[in-house]
């Protein structure tokens, strides 16, 4: 049996230094929200509460309850797809984006720059 049957991106552990340091969040939050992270592609993580219960040995309840606090603090979403499949997404800056996405941010953001740039050269008053 695979003992870690989701595919994930995962090259080791690595937390980052705002939710390592973070006080709103406890040491088991942290780390559940590190696995949803390693596990959440361009599909989400399907993970269910079992495999997380069993990965950190502790009860199915517990994994609900750390969810639950995930959720409510914007760490995570929680969406139903195709109505029975549980979706968990990393929320705010550690959502991920995919490559389209990204590659659209880009392209929105050089447009941006290059509109304001032409807009401030002709509001310009020419000093001598």
């Amino acid at each position: 049996m695979n003992p870690h049957p989701y595919e994930r991106d995962f090259k080791g552990v690595w937390i980052p230094k705002e939710i390592w340091l973070s006080r709103e969040l406890s040491l088991m939050e942290k780390v559940l929200f590190v696995e949803i992270h390693s596990l959440d592609n361009e599909r989400g993580c399907f993970a269910s509460n079992r495999h997380f219960a069993d990965f950190f040995d502790v009860s199915e309840r517990q994994i609900r309850t750390y969810l639950s606090q995930l959720k409510a603090k914007g760490f995570i979403t929680l969406t139903v797809a195709n109505h029975h499949e549980r979706v968990i997404r990393t929320a705010g800056r550690y959502a991920r984006v995919s490559e389209e996405r990204r590659q659209q941010f880009a392209a929105d953001y050089r447009k941006l720059v290059d509109n304001f740039s032409l807009r401030g050269a002709e509001g310009r008053k020419k000093t001598s």
